[in-house]
């Protein structure tokens, strides 16, 4: 799978090549293919059934990611330049997240989601254009009459996005402000909310599109429920021009209906997202209290850097919100699958350009990020790494001694703990006390400013909750 779209995942990661990492938790799950190229995926039972995530016979992760590699690689002689585009929407299936894509009218946004969703199978898409005339039932189907006989307003949302498997809403901010707030609890909590009605809604994914964006406070919520965007620029090089040309010739601007070998099936896309966010009972994908911390300054970075361009620019900085913080741990839980591993590392941390900036939006984000990422490599690293690693150990024991107090639990026998036995000389875990934790954290001595703050935090914690324990109090409100 020698294609541009399948550099796009591996050569946006600055850190090296992927092929060279080996053993423990983070091997590679592998790659396999036969000798003519295909992923045994299809070979498999049940593989070639549409069905809901859940019902999946036994699968191995490294199929089904090369299957869809390879579904997904044949859409880039289709998109024109929209490798980037095309990963960042690989991210949005693998994570369950949603994707605004905004541009010029005639960039080919509806073509995209089209060829993109008719690759997937067994789903069912709900298509709708939105304008200000939009009602909430064209949305969520129509009042069922014979409840409203009995005064119940109940919505018959068969055949809706309720119940779709994905979304496509075009001209997205042509919709009313009320039809966008019914839209958050979609597109977000993935439930439908209506007076007394309480449905579940099984979407996957979402992809809405746009030609301008308004800004009210209606619409920065609806954005934020959006974890990827993307913008189209239109591109007028003789070369794109071209290539626009001979895909225009081939597909005439619609989405043809892909052959059985050009899809995957949606139970595969939903194995994979199980796994991505830790829902699998057989996978998880770990990631060391470093990399996290590492994520968090990045980002943290990036918005300081991006502040202070927009500012001298005279523009608003996009927001980005806590939730926005969280749910880039399951986009680098993607990158790591993606890539054959179980464990997320450091290499990953690039890849969160997909969220902290706009896809193709102004240059100003993306040479923020790579600015933000590249100096907190460069500022982070060696001791300070492991001390985050140990403070992050000491955090997890300081609440299992809590725990031990409140309900009389016992304390695990991790490394920290073993270490603590041998350095006071203690018999057993139930000899360790607070006042053991607070000595371990002591002795570290951190160089990166932002290492000792969380060194800082974590002694407050610890003191505070000495406090708590000396004068009785183990729970929160008493």
């Amino acid at each position: 799978m020698s294609s541009t779209f399948d550099s796009q995942i591996q050569n946006s990661d600055p850190l090296g090549s992927l092929g060279n990492e080996s053993g423990g938790a983070a091997a590679r799950i592998g790659d396999r293919v036969d000798s003519e190229g295909r992923d045994a995926v299809s070979e498999l039972p049940g593989a070639g059934l549409a069905g809901r995530p859940g019902s999946v016979p036994a699968l191995e992760p490294w199929q089904v990611v090369a299957r869809l590699k390879r579904v997904f690689s044949s859409l880039e002689s289709e998109l024109v330049g929209f490798e980037q585009l095309l990963v960042q929407s690989i991210y949005a299936l693998l994570t369950r997240e949603n994707l605004l894509v905004f541009s010029p009218a005639g960039t080919a946004k509806t073509l995209c989601a089209s060829l993109i969703f008719s690759r997937i199978r067994g789903a069912r898409v709900f298509d709708t254009q939105m304008s200000k005339g939009t009602l909430a039932d064209e949305l969520f189907g129509s009042v069922d009459t014979e409840q409203l006989k009995k005064g119940r307003i109940v919505h018959n949302t068969a055949e809706t996005l309720v119940d779709a498997d994905f979304a496509f809403i075009d001209e997205l901010f042509d919709a009313n402000d009320m039809v966008l707030r019914a839209l958050l609890g979609i597109f977000n909590e993935r439930v439908f909310k209506k007076g007394t009605q309480r449905e579940h809604a099984r979407l996957h994914t979402g992809i809405a599109a746009a030609n301008y964006l308004r800004a009210t406070d209606v619409t920065e919520a609806v954005l934020d429920r959006f974890l990827f965007r993307a913008y189209i620029a239109p591109d007028f090089s003789p070369f794109t021009l071209l290539a626009i040309d001979q895909a225009f010739t081939r597909h005439h601007g619609r989405a043809r209906p892909a052959a059985p070998d050009e899809q995957i099936p949606l139970e595969h896309i939903g194995f994979l997202a199980d796994i991505v966010r830790g829902q699998s009972p057989d996978y998880s994908i770990g990631a060391p209290p470093h990399v996290m911390f590492l994520k968090n300054l990045i980002l943290n970075r990036y918005r300081e850097l991006l502040d202070q361009a927009e500012d001298g620019a005279k523009r608003r900085a996009p927001y980005i919100s806590p939730r926005t913080y969280a749910k880039s741990r399951i986009v680098l839980n993607a990158s790591a699958l993606l890539r054959g591993r179980l464990e997320v590392t450091a290499e990953d941390l690039s890849q969160l350009r997909y969220v902290a900036t706009t896809v193709g939006g102004r240059p100003e984000q993306a040479q923020c990020f790579d600015k933000a990422l590249k100096e907190t490599l460069l500022k982070v690293r060696g001791e300070d790494l492991e001390h985050i690693d140990q403070l992050a150990e000491a955090h997890q024991l300081a609440e299992q001694l809590l725990a031990r107090v409140r309900n009389g639990g016992t304390v695990p026998c991790t490394r920290l703990v073993q270490r603590l036995l041998k350095r006071f000389g203690l018999i057993g875990e139930g000899q360790i006390t607070f006042d053991h934790v607070r000595r371990f954290v002591d002795r570290l001595k951190p160089q990166d400013e932002r290492v000792k703050a969380l060194k800082l935090g974590l002694e407050q914690r610890i003191q505070a909750l000495t406090h708590r324990i000396d004068h009785g109090r183990t729970e929160v409100l008493i």
